[in-house]
């Protein structure tokens, strides 16, 4: 797993750096170009974010206690969190949704 770079000046970004985007793109603190996220990291995105409903789901089924369904949730969006900078991709231009 790495860190996704600039298109232009290959400047690995840090994973600090990754955390918030406006408007859909980060500019890099090396050369000033905007980098936007492509398609399929959007969509790879979306599936986390399915995988932490998903894990919501299996332990609304368990039952468990509002106490333990907090402790699990909070340390599934931590991972989810955690791995989402991993997977980016960047591109020079604004690209569809869809």
């Amino acid at each position: 797993m790495s860190l996704p770079e600039c298109w232009s000046c290959k400047y690995i970004f840090k994973w600090g750096e990754l955390l918030f985007f406006i408007d859909g793109h980060k500019k890099c603190p090396k050369c000033g170009e905007k980098q936007y996220i492509t398609t399929h990291s959007h969509w790879k995105s979306g599936f986390y974010s399915l995988a932490l409903l998903l894990i919501l789901f299996i332990l609304n089924i368990f039952d468990l206690t509002v106490t333990l369904t907090a402790i699990f949730t909070f340390l599934s969006l931590v991972v989810v969190l955690s791995l989402i900078p991993f997977k980016l991709e960047f591109t020079n231009d604004r690209e569809p949704f869809f």
